[in-house]
């Protein structure tokens, strides 16, 4: 007998049973949509978070206080002194409320200098309009890509260079808005290590000013090489003890690939839950077709067919049921992906008259004993601030899903092969079927 032969015959009777062949797909497609959907997520989230630490290169010690005082400038002194240091970046942050044009937005206030600016955002500051701030006491402000260009107002521009926005800094009952002119505009970035799209920008001797600061809420410490941040991570630690929480890049990465690891892990069985039932659906159609086609395979086996023919025709069936439901099932992964992505990235809050920026806000915050990563806000504060960890006008998720090949493929075979393994039994039972026995059912 012909293969052709043995897929006409097994596509005849799905094609004769359009309804319950359509249902038996949708079951497989569901899982198999599961797989890619989730799969796809996980990988894209993954993506982003590595992308946003691996800005800072894998040299970095990030240096957060773990009590209420911030770090001096006799510290980064000092961490400036120790052996295989490259470069010490102090940060100051703080959060406030640009007000421009009738549009009001939350952002991180950051005083950082032009070097640690570059070091900050993976060593290239992309402009988008105008110029970098100079180290002075200038309060000139570099903004962020979704202050100057709202998503209320769908991407219009609503802040100009060399024109000034007013900035309400929060202090509690010692908040003030102060007018400062805005000297640049940063392109998008997207997921970043610190939420650069709805940031304000300033040196560090005006955010002093600005902030009413002279502590520092965050120092990263650069390495020579990768080789000897193990070494300089432990040797800070020793010397700050319980006073700060020390953390390389690599660490952050470890941590976050074990918790995305276990969410994969949760995920793979959301979607195997799935196919586990469209196999028990597959098996139970296929049983019935069986039962249906008992005299027609009566027939089959008193022209010369063999158990072994009759065999191939139904697991072809499953099969031909395994491979449309998984590339329908692809298509549907990959089209629910993007919307989930895009659900995600436009759920954040946002402040009052402007909506959410979308992106990922990867952040280091210190104190109270604990080290985490979090989204939305900016880096904990520490010392002389005593204020709670900012706002921002984005703490929603933004990132791509991620298709692989094999990703795919897997998914496709793994729909075929579950069909298939469902539909042995029936394919069994069909095959061992007495002729006479099978010709008597009418």
């Amino acid at each position: 007998m012909k293969l052709e032969d043995i897929a006409w015959l097994s596509f005849k009777d799905l094609r004769e049973k359009k309804v319950r062949t359509a249902l038996t797909v949708l079951m497989v497609m569901i899982g198999v949509a599961s797989i890619v959907a989730l799969t796809s997520q996980t990988a894209g989230i993954s993506a982003s978070i590595s992308k946003s630490l691996s800005a800072l290169g894998p040299t970095s010690v990030i240096v957060m206080p773990a009590g209420g005082t911030g770090f001096t400038a006799a510290d980064v002194g000092s961490l400036s002194s120790l052996p295989n240091v490259s470069a010490v970046i102090p940060v100051i942050e703080g959060s406030g409320t640009v007000y421009a044009n009738g549009q009001n937005t939350s952002v991180s206030v950051i005083g950082i200098s032009q070097e640690g600016l570059r070091e900050f955002v993976g060593g290239n500051v992309s402009m988008y309009q105008g110029v970098l701030y100079n180290d002075t006491v200038a309060p000139d402000a570099l903004i962020g890509h979704s202050i100057a260009f709202p998503s209320s107002l769908s991407g219009r521009q609503n802040v100009m260079v060399n024109y000034p926005i007013s900035l309400k800094v929060d202090g509690g009952r010692s908040a003030q808005t102060l007018t400062v002119p805005v000297v640049g505009i940063l392109n998008a970035v997207g997921s970043s290590v610190v939420p650069t799209d709805t940031s304000v920008f300033f040196s560090i001797q005006s955010a002093q000013v600005i902030l009413h600061r002279t502590s520092y809420n965050l120092i990263i410490v650069k390495a020579t090489n990768t080789s000897s941040v193990a070494a300089l991570s432990s040797l800070i630690s020793t010397i700050y003890g319980n006073r700060a929480n020390v953390i390389t890049t690599q660490q952050l990465l470890q941590t976050a690939s074990s918790i995305i690891g276990s969410i994969s892990l949760l995920f793979a069985i959301i979607a195997g839950v799935s196919l586990l039932v469209a196999a028990i659906g597959i098996m139970n159609i296929m049983l019935i077709a069986v039962y249906e086609r008992t005299h027609e395979i009566g027939i089959f086996k008193s022209v010369g067919f063999t158990g072994r023919h009759i065999l191939l025709v139904f697991l072809s069936q499953a099969m031909i049921i395994g491979f449309i439901g998984g590339v329908i099932g692809i298509g549907a992964g990959m089209g629910a992906s993007y919307v989930v992505a895009s659900v995600f990235a436009h759920a954040g809050p946002s402040g009052s008259g402007t909506t959410g920026t979308g992106a990922q806000n990867t952040q280091f915050k210190g104190g109270g004993g604990g080290v985490y990563v979090s989204s939305g806000g900016g880096p904990g504060r520490g010392g002389d601030s005593g204020a709670a960890p900012s706002s921002s006008s984005s703490s929603s998720l933004s990132y791509s899903p991620v298709f692989t090949p094999s990703t795919v493929l897997a998914a496709l075979l793994v729909a075929m092969v579950v069909s298939m393994i469902a539909g042995i039994y029936p394919a069994w039972r069909a095959s061992k079927m007495e002729p006479i026995d099978a010709l008597r059912e009418l």
